[in-house]
């Protein structure tokens, strides 16, 4: 019976241990910067694929809700990318709209990106606000 008991120990250690180590290992490959001004909020989500990274722009609006809400314009730049819209986009849903890309590896290293910073230009009813988006880490840049 403590054969029996000491075996199941073991084998739910080594479970946990695997499982624990897949997780570290997703949450390398994503890196998620986050800002908040007074009108706007945004989220840019980096995501590594193997060969290919696939980026992600969200952009909330967290403004008086009575206030009309015509299409946006923005570029976000930093580590080299700059992404600008071509045209005033509209918002979707809750005052919201997203984009995402996907880009060559080899045009940005994620490694050195963590202590980057993008800076993001809103542009809407005739006003502009400017977002620092940085690095959601442990210390809760949140």
């Amino acid at each position: 019976m403590k054969k029996v008991c000491l075996a199941l120990t073991i084998l739910s250690l080594l479970v946990t241990g695997c499982s624990l180590e897949v997780k570290v290992d997703k949450q390398d490959n994503v890196l998620v910067y986050f800002a908040k001004g007074e009108t706007w909020a945004s989220t840019y989500t980096l995501i590594d694929a193997g060969d290919t990274l696939f980026d992600s722009l969200y952009i909330q609006h967290i403004g008086n809700r009575e206030t009309e809400l015509k299409p946006i314009e923005y570029v976000l730049e930093g580590n080299g990318i700059k992404s600008a819209s071509q045209y005033p986009q509209k918002l979707q849903g809750v005052r919201s709209f997203q984009v995402s890309s996907e880009y060559n590896k080899q045009l940005i290293d994620l490694e050195d990106n963590e202590d980057k910073e993008y800076k993001l230009i809103i542009k809407q009813n005739g006003k502009t606000e400017e977002l620092t988006l940085r690095l959601v880490g442990e210390e809760g840049n949140f």
